[in-house]
């Protein structure tokens, strides 16, 4: 018995199941290693998405010190605010019904109301993930590199009051203004984003990583169509690459590596 204890592999990889995809980007390490047994290394999706925007678009690495610092800054003021008090005595208050099999439903929502942390923090963290992944797919399907606003540089510090939008869309003050034109905010995509991911607890699950990460390429592949000029649409696509790449460990996918 002792000798087939000494023999078992320290790491056994169990032969990939019906529903495996080898097409798709491995989510987990089990993953990789079954993908990698039945195709080799060289079989291994890399990541399609080449920066090629215009220098005048990538971030400086001072900027970007300023804004992690700004975000971790408001993950610790959330983090304290989830233990207190205040916290549990507004759950209840605070809640809103959202139906999260409903993509119509949510994508009115969201398009239509602000990212108020004091609700995101009475929506349970698989459904922050679940409207996680609607998000990345409305920002594929958007026009929305071309139509946000410049950011701010304050953040609110009152968590149950403040609107994370603010980081990005300063020019939005009031809910009257959330219903202009064909009456959806065309910053909305980025607001969202933002806020969930100041409001994620970690650790978070291997997939949720793959969907930050293709966050952040649909970002760079945004930031690729712009034109020099437009140096205030993109802080919103660079905001979002920046603390995907440095607070939740993408690190190849950020603009200042070394």
């Amino acid at each position: 018995m002792e000798v087939d204890m000494i023999q078992k592999p320290a790491l056994a990889v169990e032969p990939p199941d019906a529903n495996f995809n080898p097409d798709l980007t491995p989510e987990t390490g089990e993953q990789y290693l079954q993908k990698k047994t039945l195709s080799g290394l060289a079989a291994l999706p890399t990541d399609e998405v080449k920066n090629v925007a215009h220098r005048a678009l990538i971030p400086t690495r001072e900027w970007e010190t300023m804004q992690n610092q700004k975000f971790a800054e408001l993950r610790d003021t959330i983090t304290s605010y989830r233990g207190s008090a205040q916290y549990k005595e507004n759950l209840q208050r605070t809640h809103v019904f959202l139906n999260f099999e409903d993509r119509k439903h949510l994508h009115e929502y969201c398009a239509n109301n602000l990212p108020y942390v004091s609700i995101l923090l009475s929506i349970p963290q698989r459904n922050l993930e679940i409207l996680l992944e609607y998000l990345h797919e409305w920002l594929q399907d958007s026009d929305q590199a071309s139509s946000v606003a410049s950011q701010q540089q304050d953040e609110p510090s009152d968590p149950e009051l403040c609107d994370v939008a603010a980081a990005l869309t300063p020019s939005v003050t009031s809910k009257e203004e959330l219903h202009r034109g064909d009456g959806y905010r065309r910053d909305w995509i980025p607001q969202w984003i933002y806020a969930i991911l100041a409001c994620l607890i970690k650790p978070l699950e291997p997939y949720i990583h793959s969907v930050l990460r293709d966050i952040a390429k649909t970002c760079i592949a945004l930031r690729n169509e712009l034109k020099q000029e437009d140096e205030a649409k993109v802080l919103p696509l660079n905001l979002l690459i920046s603390i995907i790449s440095k607070h939740f460990n993408q690190c190849d996918l950020g603009d200042n590596i070394a």
